[in-house]
């Protein structure tokens, strides 16, 4: 399933739930909130086996806001990987 789709089918499930009731602003927290939790699951040496599930999370907040705004998120990341490669490293160690 493409990005797009699965940003589509998150949407009206989200929708569904009733829960597009916020701002973005509101609906960024709620990414932040996911990576709050997906840090508690790096607490010790490994992260443990709910940490997919967290990143899972995270992905599909900002997916839905994708979709909720009317960006091509695929394209986004694309352009976003191509401006990023023709950075190098800035000043970072490889």
């Amino acid at each position: 399933m493409k990005i797009n789709q699965i940003a589509e089918e998150n949407y009206q499930w989200v929708e569904s739930m009733g829960w597009h009731n916020k701002s973005v602003l509101e609906a960024l927290a709620l990414v932040a909130s996911e990576v709050g939790e997906a840090i508690n699951e790096c607490r010790h040496e490994e992260p443990t086996p709910a940490f997919q599930e967290e990143l899972a999370d995270i992905i599909l907040r900002v997916l839905d806001i994708a979709h909720w705004q009317g960006i091509n998120i695929e394209e986004a990341i694309s352009q976003k990987m191509a401006i990023n490669q023709t950075r190098g490293t800035r000043g970072r160690l490889k």
